[in-house]
Protein backbone atom coordinates (compact mmCIF):
# COMPACT_ATOMS: atom_id res chain seq x y z
CA UNK A 1 0.00 0.00 0.00
CA UNK A 2 1.04 3.54 -0.86
CA UNK A 3 1.83 5.59 2.37
CA UNK A 4 0.54 9.00 0.74
CA UNK A 5 -2.53 7.32 -0.48
CA UNK A 6 -2.92 5.86 3.04
CA UNK A 7 -2.17 9.25 4.87
CA UNK A 8 -5.04 10.91 2.05
CA UNK A 9 -7.57 8.20 3.36
CA UNK A 10 -7.10 8.50 6.73
CA UNK A 11 -7.05 12.20 6.80
CA UNK A 12 -10.47 12.16 4.58
CA UNK A 13 -11.65 9.64 6.83
CA UNK A 14 -10.90 11.67 10.52
CA UNK A 15 -12.02 14.98 8.52
CA UNK A 16 -15.49 14.08 7.18
CA UNK A 17 -16.87 12.38 10.48
CA UNK A 18 -16.11 15.65 12.32
CA UNK A 19 -17.75 17.61 9.86
CA UNK A 20 -20.51 15.30 9.32
CA UNK A 21 -20.98 15.56 13.25
CA UNK A 22 -20.98 19.28 12.95
CA UNK A 23 -23.47 19.45 9.96
CA UNK A 24 -25.87 17.31 11.91
CA UNK A 25 -25.83 19.59 14.99
CA UNK A 26 -26.02 22.43 12.72
CA UNK A 27 -29.40 20.81 10.92
CA UNK A 28 -30.71 19.96 13.91
CA UNK A 29 -30.64 23.88 14.85
CA UNK A 30 -31.59 25.32 11.62
CA UNK A 31 -33.66 23.37 9.82
CA UNK A 32 -31.62 23.56 6.52
CA UNK A 33 -31.77 21.06 3.73
CA UNK A 34 -28.85 22.44 2.11
CA UNK A 35 -26.80 21.74 5.48
CA UNK A 36 -28.77 18.43 6.11
CA UNK A 37 -27.71 17.84 1.88
CA UNK A 38 -24.15 18.70 3.06
CA UNK A 39 -24.23 16.36 6.20
CA UNK A 40 -25.90 13.71 4.28
CA UNK A 41 -22.91 14.51 1.62
CA UNK A 42 -20.24 13.68 4.48
CA UNK A 43 -21.72 11.25 6.26
CA UNK A 44 -21.56 9.41 2.71
CA UNK A 45 -17.89 10.68 2.06
CA UNK A 46 -16.87 8.96 5.67
CA UNK A 47 -18.96 5.56 4.53
CA UNK A 48 -16.77 5.80 0.80
CA UNK A 49 -13.64 6.68 2.55
CA UNK A 50 -13.89 3.89 4.74
CA UNK A 51 -14.59 1.38 2.23
CA UNK A 52 -11.78 2.48 0.05
CA UNK A 53 -9.31 1.92 3.03
CA UNK A 54 -10.79 -1.21 3.55
CA UNK A 55 -9.91 -1.86 -0.37
CA UNK A 56 -6.47 -1.05 0.65
CA UNK A 57 -6.09 -3.24 3.39
CA UNK A 58 -6.84 -6.30 1.66
CA UNK A 59 -5.45 -5.64 -1.62
CA UNK A 60 -2.64 -6.20 0.25
CA UNK A 61 -3.09 -9.65 0.73
CA UNK A 62 -0.60 -12.06 -0.58
CA UNK A 63 -1.50 -14.75 -3.77
CA UNK A 64 -2.69 -17.80 -2.54
CA UNK A 65 -4.35 -20.88 -4.68
CA UNK A 66 -7.22 -19.40 -5.44
CA UNK A 67 -6.35 -15.84 -6.26
CA UNK A 68 -2.49 -16.80 -8.20
CA UNK A 69 -2.19 -13.01 -8.97
CA UNK A 70 -3.12 -11.26 -5.78
CA UNK A 71 -5.96 -9.35 -4.34
CA UNK A 72 -4.62 -5.75 -5.90
CA UNK A 73 -8.14 -5.64 -7.74
CA UNK A 74 -9.82 -5.39 -4.58
CA UNK A 75 -9.52 -1.64 -4.27
CA UNK A 76 -11.11 -1.03 -7.67
CA UNK A 77 -14.19 -3.35 -6.35
CA UNK A 78 -14.35 -1.37 -3.11
CA UNK A 79 -14.53 1.63 -4.90
CA UNK A 80 -17.28 0.76 -6.53
CA UNK A 81 -19.18 -0.02 -4.43
CA UNK A 82 -18.14 3.12 -2.45
CA UNK A 83 -19.94 5.01 -5.58
CA UNK A 84 -23.13 3.15 -4.85
CA UNK A 85 -23.20 4.09 -0.98
CA UNK A 86 -22.66 7.61 -2.25
CA UNK A 87 -25.25 7.29 -5.10
CA UNK A 88 -28.16 6.03 -2.65
CA UNK A 89 -27.07 7.41 0.56
CA UNK A 90 -26.08 10.72 -0.99
CA UNK A 91 -27.59 11.30 -4.02
CA UNK A 92 -31.02 9.83 -3.63
CA UNK A 93 -31.88 10.43 -0.12
CA UNK A 94 -30.43 14.21 -0.26
CA UNK A 95 -32.64 14.76 -3.33
CA UNK A 96 -36.05 13.32 -1.80
CA UNK A 97 -35.26 15.59 1.43
CA UNK A 98 -35.32 18.85 -0.25
CA UNK A 99 -38.37 17.40 -2.09
CA UNK A 100 -40.60 17.36 0.86
CA UNK A 101 -38.97 20.50 2.17
CA UNK A 102 -40.49 22.44 -0.77
CA UNK A 103 -43.97 20.36 0.01
CA UNK A 104 -44.19 22.29 3.30
CA UNK A 105 -42.61 25.13 2.12
CA UNK A 106 -41.25 25.70 6.04
CA UNK A 107 -38.41 28.19 5.96
CA UNK A 108 -35.30 27.64 7.81
CA UNK A 109 -33.79 29.25 10.82
CA UNK A 110 -30.77 30.05 9.74
CA UNK A 111 -28.29 31.73 12.35
CA UNK A 112 -24.62 32.82 12.86
CA UNK A 113 -23.84 28.67 14.26
CA UNK A 114 -24.95 27.20 10.81
CA UNK A 115 -22.80 29.58 9.00
CA UNK A 116 -19.55 28.71 11.41
CA UNK A 117 -19.88 25.40 11.02
CA UNK A 118 -19.69 25.67 6.98
CA UNK A 119 -16.75 27.45 7.76
CA UNK A 120 -15.12 24.82 10.09
CA UNK A 121 -16.24 22.51 7.26
CA UNK A 122 -14.06 24.82 5.15
CA UNK A 123 -11.27 24.42 6.88
CA UNK A 124 -11.30 20.61 7.62
CA UNK A 125 -12.62 19.58 3.88
CA UNK A 126 -10.11 22.25 2.49
CA UNK A 127 -6.86 20.38 4.54
CA UNK A 128 -8.25 16.86 3.36
CA UNK A 129 -8.34 18.18 -0.26
CA UNK A 130 -4.48 19.53 0.25
CA UNK A 131 -3.60 16.50 1.46
CA UNK A 132 -4.79 14.85 -1.32
CA UNK A 133 -3.64 16.91 -3.93
CA UNK A 134 -0.14 16.48 -2.49
CA UNK A 135 -0.34 12.85 -3.21
CA UNK A 136 -1.72 13.06 -6.19
CA UNK A 137 0.93 15.20 -7.58
CA UNK A 138 3.72 13.03 -5.65
CA UNK A 139 2.47 10.31 -7.91
CA UNK A 140 1.86 11.77 -10.91
CA UNK A 141 5.77 13.53 -10.52
CA UNK A 142 7.34 9.89 -10.35
CA UNK A 143 5.23 9.29 -13.16
CA UNK A 144 6.16 11.96 -15.18
CA UNK A 145 2.94 12.46 -16.54
CA UNK A 146 0.71 15.81 -16.39
CA UNK A 147 -1.78 16.57 -14.20
CA UNK A 148 -4.84 16.18 -16.99
CA UNK A 149 -3.22 12.87 -18.75
CA UNK A 150 -2.55 11.67 -15.16
CA UNK A 151 -6.05 12.10 -14.04
CA UNK A 152 -7.11 10.24 -17.13
CA UNK A 153 -4.38 7.28 -16.93
CA UNK A 154 -3.65 6.87 -12.72
CA UNK A 155 -3.75 3.04 -11.73
CA UNK A 156 -4.42 4.53 -8.40
CA UNK A 157 -8.29 4.75 -7.61
CA UNK A 158 -7.87 5.34 -3.71
CA UNK A 159 -5.77 8.91 -4.49
CA UNK A 160 -7.90 9.89 -7.21
CA UNK A 161 -11.11 8.72 -5.76
CA UNK A 162 -9.86 10.76 -2.41
CA UNK A 163 -9.46 13.88 -4.59
CA UNK A 164 -12.21 14.00 -6.27
CA UNK A 165 -14.38 13.49 -3.32
CA UNK A 166 -12.77 16.22 -1.07
CA UNK A 167 -12.86 18.76 -3.82
CA UNK A 168 -17.39 17.85 -4.87
CA UNK A 169 -16.94 18.92 -0.93
CA UNK A 170 -15.40 21.85 -1.25
CA UNK A 171 -17.46 22.74 -3.89
CA UNK A 172 -20.60 21.51 -2.54
CA UNK A 173 -19.92 23.93 0.46
CA UNK A 174 -20.25 26.61 -1.52
CA UNK A 175 -23.07 25.93 -3.14
CA UNK A 176 -24.95 25.47 0.69
CA UNK A 177 -23.53 28.57 1.74
CA UNK A 178 -25.19 30.05 -0.97
CA UNK A 179 -28.53 28.74 -0.69
CA UNK A 180 -28.72 29.35 3.07
CA UNK A 181 -27.73 33.12 2.46
CA UNK A 182 -30.06 33.52 -0.09
CA UNK A 183 -32.36 31.76 2.47
CA UNK A 184 -31.60 34.11 5.44
CA UNK A 185 -31.76 37.50 2.94
CA UNK A 186 -35.10 36.41 1.59
CA UNK A 187 -36.80 34.60 3.71
CA UNK A 188 -37.84 31.94 1.10
CA UNK A 189 -37.02 28.57 1.97
CA UNK A 190 -36.43 27.95 -2.11
CA UNK A 191 -33.03 28.94 -2.31
CA UNK A 192 -32.02 26.19 0.74
CA UNK A 193 -33.88 23.55 -0.95
CA UNK A 194 -32.18 24.46 -4.71
CA UNK A 195 -28.73 23.96 -2.95
CA UNK A 196 -29.85 21.33 -1.87
CA UNK A 197 -31.20 19.58 -4.63
CA UNK A 198 -27.54 20.57 -6.91
CA UNK A 199 -25.72 19.14 -3.96
CA UNK A 200 -27.70 15.91 -4.59
CA UNK A 201 -27.48 15.55 -7.76
CA UNK A 202 -23.52 16.58 -7.46
CA UNK A 203 -22.86 13.45 -5.67
CA UNK A 204 -24.99 11.71 -8.00
CA UNK A 205 -21.97 12.96 -10.85
CA UNK A 206 -19.60 12.02 -8.25
CA UNK A 207 -20.77 8.92 -7.94
CA UNK A 208 -21.43 7.87 -11.63
CA UNK A 209 -17.71 9.01 -12.03
CA UNK A 210 -16.23 6.99 -9.90
CA UNK A 211 -18.23 4.20 -10.95
CA UNK A 212 -16.67 4.64 -14.41
CA UNK A 213 -13.32 5.12 -13.54
CA UNK A 214 -13.05 1.67 -11.33
CA UNK A 215 -15.00 -0.66 -13.76
CA UNK A 216 -12.58 -0.43 -16.40
CA UNK A 217 -9.99 -2.07 -14.01
CA UNK A 218 -12.55 -4.71 -13.06
CA UNK A 219 -12.60 -6.20 -16.77
CA UNK A 220 -9.33 -6.46 -16.97
CA UNK A 221 -8.00 -3.38 -18.79
CA UNK A 222 -4.74 -3.31 -21.05
CA UNK A 223 -2.18 -1.48 -19.23
CA UNK A 224 -1.59 0.12 -22.72
CA UNK A 225 1.93 2.27 -21.00
CA UNK A 226 3.93 -0.84 -20.38
CA UNK A 227 2.29 -2.79 -24.01
CA UNK A 228 4.05 0.62 -25.91
CA UNK A 229 7.44 0.15 -23.82
CA UNK A 230 7.29 -3.44 -23.99
CA UNK A 231 6.83 -3.00 -27.85
CA UNK A 232 9.20 -0.73 -27.91
CA UNK A 233 12.11 -2.59 -26.44
CA UNK A 234 11.81 -5.37 -28.56
CA UNK A 235 10.90 -4.11 -31.81
CA UNK A 236 14.42 -2.21 -30.95
CA UNK A 237 16.27 -5.29 -30.45
CA UNK A 238 18.47 -6.71 -33.30
CA UNK A 239 17.69 -10.54 -32.38
CA UNK A 240 13.68 -10.02 -32.81
CA UNK A 241 12.21 -10.35 -36.14
CA UNK A 242 8.77 -9.43 -35.53
CA UNK A 243 6.68 -8.80 -32.22
CA UNK A 244 3.59 -10.68 -32.91
CA UNK A 245 1.53 -9.72 -29.81
CA UNK A 246 1.90 -8.03 -26.62
CA UNK A 247 -0.90 -8.72 -24.36
CA UNK A 248 -1.50 -6.95 -20.70
CA UNK A 249 -3.59 -7.42 -17.84
CA UNK A 250 -3.68 -4.62 -14.77
CA UNK A 251 -3.93 -6.54 -11.52
CA UNK A 252 -3.47 -3.67 -8.98
CA UNK A 253 -2.17 0.17 -9.00
CA UNK A 254 1.50 -1.55 -8.65
CA UNK A 255 1.24 -4.72 -10.96
CA UNK A 256 0.60 -5.81 -14.32
CA UNK A 257 1.03 -9.13 -16.00
CA UNK A 258 2.70 -9.08 -19.36
CA UNK A 259 2.35 -11.81 -22.24
CA UNK A 260 3.38 -11.72 -25.73
CA UNK A 261 4.11 -13.55 -28.64
CA UNK A 262 8.05 -12.50 -30.44
CA UNK A 263 9.49 -13.68 -34.35
CA UNK A 264 13.08 -14.34 -33.35
CA UNK A 265 15.74 -13.83 -36.44
CA UNK A 266 17.10 -17.09 -37.95
CA UNK A 267 20.52 -15.34 -38.16
CA UNK A 268 20.63 -14.43 -34.46
CA UNK A 269 19.30 -17.54 -33.90
CA UNK A 270 21.71 -19.94 -35.84
CA UNK A 271 24.83 -17.44 -35.80
CA UNK A 272 28.18 -19.23 -35.23
CA UNK A 273 26.41 -22.74 -36.00
CA UNK A 274 27.79 -25.77 -38.35
CA UNK A 275 24.87 -26.83 -40.35
CA UNK A 276 24.21 -29.52 -38.40
CA UNK A 277 23.89 -28.01 -35.34
CA UNK A 278 21.55 -25.76 -37.39
CA UNK A 279 19.32 -28.65 -38.58
CA UNK A 280 19.94 -30.62 -34.99
CA UNK A 281 18.38 -26.79 -33.18
CA UNK A 282 15.49 -26.98 -35.44
CA UNK A 283 14.14 -29.85 -34.60
CA UNK A 284 14.51 -29.19 -31.16
CA UNK A 285 12.39 -26.62 -31.64
CA UNK A 286 9.80 -27.91 -33.66
CA UNK A 287 9.71 -30.73 -30.97
CA UNK A 288 8.76 -27.74 -28.08
CA UNK A 289 6.38 -26.67 -29.74
CA UNK A 290 4.32 -29.89 -31.00
CA UNK A 291 4.91 -30.96 -26.73
CA UNK A 292 3.62 -26.94 -26.42
CA UNK A 293 0.60 -27.80 -28.86
CA UNK A 294 -0.58 -30.77 -27.32
CA UNK A 295 -0.13 -29.80 -23.90
CA UNK A 296 -2.49 -26.75 -24.99
CA UNK A 297 -4.53 -29.16 -26.95
CA UNK A 298 -5.13 -31.70 -23.97
CA UNK A 299 -6.30 -28.72 -21.74
CA UNK A 300 -8.63 -27.51 -23.89
CA UNK A 301 -10.16 -30.54 -24.47
CA UNK A 302 -10.86 -30.94 -20.70
CA UNK A 303 -11.83 -27.61 -20.34
CA UNK A 304 -12.77 -25.62 -23.74
CA UNK A 305 -13.14 -22.54 -20.94
CA UNK A 306 -9.83 -22.44 -21.15
CA UNK A 307 -9.44 -19.95 -24.40
CA UNK A 308 -5.82 -18.45 -23.54
CA UNK A 309 -3.44 -20.70 -22.36
CA UNK A 310 0.40 -19.35 -22.15
CA UNK A 311 2.95 -22.00 -21.27
CA UNK A 312 6.71 -21.40 -20.15
CA UNK A 313 8.77 -23.99 -20.36
CA UNK A 314 11.16 -24.37 -17.87
CA UNK A 315 14.10 -26.74 -17.47
CA UNK A 316 15.11 -26.99 -20.74
CA UNK A 317 18.75 -28.76 -21.28
CA UNK A 318 21.32 -27.01 -22.84
CA UNK A 319 21.52 -28.14 -26.75
CA UNK A 320 25.31 -26.20 -27.52
CA UNK A 321 28.34 -27.98 -27.26
CA UNK A 322 31.02 -27.56 -24.97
Amino acid sequence: MSHGSKKAVVTAIAGNATVTIAKFVGFSLSGSSALMAEAVHSLADTANQSLLFLGLKRSERQADTKHHFGYGQEQYFWNLVSAVTIFFVGCVYTIMHAIDQFRHGEPPELNWIAFAIIGLAFVIEGYSLLVALAEFNRQRKEEGAGFVQYFRETRDPTTLAVLIEDSVAVFGLLLALLGMTLAAYTGSSVFDGIAAIAIGLLMGLLAFFLAYANKRFLIDAADTGLDESARRVWESDARVQRVQRVNSIVLSPEESLLMAEIELREEGLFEDMRDEEIERTICYMQRINEIRHALEAGVRKKAPQASHIFIELVGLPDTKKS
